[in-house]
């Protein structure tokens, strides 16, 4: 009776742990509750010479929260964690803007993403994720030199279709679900900023001036809802690196929904 009673006892313990679990993801997964609805841009003409709707979004990856945004003015939780966040036009650190991270667009139209990598980086686990894919011709727009100061490009834009795997500061992945929608696969490596400016800019409580500019074009199919987040390691401290900011939503993560 008394192995039964601890039996049963041992149970209810796992279940309410499991059920601790599930809330503290939910939560996680909540933490960023707003959306950022993709810009007008005017018509996009694809190569075969169909003309879209074009939309634009602008994000930023750091490489820690403290930039403030959804996360509040002193990085939240986790200030020592990456994050993406919303960006400006340019770039520019939007530390008031309450989302970050969950982003809308239109169904079958083309989506134009700049991204500007404000971080450092080592080398992805699997070079996959080093080729751009699920873009207009397979390509990005790249700028290895960006200053924020003057908004310009330091260096040439040229296009790519990959970059070296151990010169990766984060990805931008889009996901396909395992449903009856069409599916949607983007992937865009961000090539790190200067290592020493970005250790600089943070022992002074800031963020690089020359970060990394990746742009790039994918088309929607019909609606659907998808979920993008970051494939480079960088859960520091955590088994294989993928812990922490890695597996919590509105970090490395989030929601991206084409919407009909």
């Amino acid at each position: 009776m008394n192995k039964r009673i601890f039996g049963a006892f041992g149970t209810v313990i796992l279940g309410v742990a499991l059920i601790a679990g599930i809330g503290s993801y939910v939560a996680a997964a909540k933490n960023d509750s707003g959306v950022i609805a993709a810009t007008p841009a005017g018509t996009y003409t694809a190569p075969d010479g169909t003309s879209y709707p074009n939309y634009t979004l602008s994000m930023n990856t750091y490489p820690n929260s403290t930039f403030g945004g959804h996360h509040g003015a002193d990085g939240g939780a986790h200030p020592d964690w990456v994050s993406y966040g919303a960006a400006g036009p340019n770039g520019e650190v939007l530390s008031d803007a309450t989302t970050g991270t969950n982003f809308e667009v239109p169904a079958h139209s083309a989506v134009t993403i700049t991204i500007w990598q404000y971080d450092s980086g080592e080398t992805l686990n699997n070079d996959f994720f080093a080729h751009v894919q699920g873009t207009v011709d397979g390509t990005a727009k790249f700028v290895r030199s960006y200053d924020t100061a003057s908004k310009t490009d330091v260096t040439p834009e040229t296009i790519i279709k990959n970059i070296p795997a151990d010169m990766v500061g984060h990805t931008f992945t889009i996901h396909g679900m395992s449903d009856e929608q069409d599916q949607l696969f983007v992937n865009i490596p961000l090539m790190l900023a200067n290592d020493d400016e970005v250790t600089a800019a943070e022992e002074e409580g800031g963020f690089t001036q020359h970060p990394t500019k990746t742009t790039f074009t994918f088309l929607t199919g019909d609606a659907g809802e998808y979920i993008w987040n970051c494939e480079f390691p960088c859960g520091d401290g955590t088994i294989a690196r993928f812990g922490n900011a890695m597996s919590s939503m509105s970090y490395m993560s989030g929601h991206f929904t084409v919407k009909g």
